[in-house]
């Protein structure tokens, strides 16, 4: 039995229950409490059966090191050769990708302009931020977004690139599926670039992208949608209903940034650093 090791001080040992908070493509989150009565998700991980002890741990350690606003670092793992734990601290709002199309509920939670281009920006930072410490692609996607009870956002499931089976590396992580990443095979910076303009088409638009979706079918083409209704000066009809009232020309930017980043001629897109900076301007000029 693999020991369980815990990177905080403040974090007490916990019994992993039944409740399932979701299932991506790393891999399926629980919701635990710890015996201090913090509330933590575990993440079981797959597609990491390969990864030894020694290379497990030192990565482990050196994502929990990072800090950053916008990004949530583990805190406890448990390594077995046939079993990969690890734990973050638990953000009650879940993922970005529930609030937008998960919850229909009645008293669901509605995001207004201010809080997505809040969110935006807290994303933009926080991959900008992974893109230069790791020097890996960071590969985000909506459901590795998750907020907390201020709707800030935050980065999880991120660094996982040298761990994950090279097998099934383009099957687990978004990066793969950019435009090189399906074309060529291989991911580079500008993978990121494009991971970020998928999620900020998604947040103008309000739409499920189908870049999402290995298999394409099902939800919109944000990115060739988008493309063509800025090349027709149609960006307005594109905002998302909920909140095109308050979204303005800030909105019409925004869906710009996210064409640019998205854009499968790499060459002609923005590098992390510009894309972040020009996301950053549109939310300093406000939110009207």
């Amino acid at each position: 039995m693999g020991e369980f090791v815990l990177m905080r001080e403040d974090i007490t040992p916990f019994g992993l229950p039944d409740l399932m908070l979701g299932n991506g493509t790393l891999g399926s989150a629980y919701k635990a409490a710890m015996r201090n009565g913090v509330t933590v998700a575990v993440k079981r991980m797959r597609d990491m059966n390969r990864v030894g002890r020694v290379e497990f741990e030192q990565h482990l350690l050196m994502l929990g090191e990072l800090r950053h606003a916008n990004i949530l670092p583990p805190i406890g793992y448990h390594y077995r050769k046939e079993e990969k734990l690890i734990v973050s601290e638990y953000m009650p709002r879940g993922s970005l990708l529930y609030a937008l199309h998960g919850d229909q509920s009645p008293n669901r939670l509605v995001l207004d302009w201010p809080a997505r281009l809040r969110i935006a920006a807290g994303i933009a930072r926080g991959i900008a931020f992974l893109h230069e410490k790791l020097g890996i692609p960071a590969g985000r996607l909506s459901g590795n977004i998750l907020l907390n009870a201020d709707l800030e956002p935050w980065l999880v499931d991120y660094g996982f690139f040298p761990l994950v089976n090279p097998t099934q590396a383009p099957q687990a992580m978004f990066a793969f599926w950019s435009p090189e990443g399906t074309t060529r095979g291989v991911v580079s910076p500008w993978s990121d670039v494009y991971c970020l303009g998928v999620v900020l088409l998604e947040l103008v638009t309000g739409r499920f992208p189908s870049q999402y979706l290995a298999t394409a079918r099902g939800g919109t083409d944000v990115v060739h949608w988008s493309a063509a209704a800025v090349a027709e000066g149609g960006e307005r009809d594109l905002v998302d209903s909920v909140m095109a009232a308050g979204g303005g020309e800030a909105a019409v930017r925004l869906l710009r940034v996210g064409v640019q980043c998205a854009s499968a001629e790499t060459e002609c897109g923005p590098s992390m650093s510009k894309a972040a900076w020009m996301v950053e301007e549109i939310a300093g000029g406000g939110a009207s």
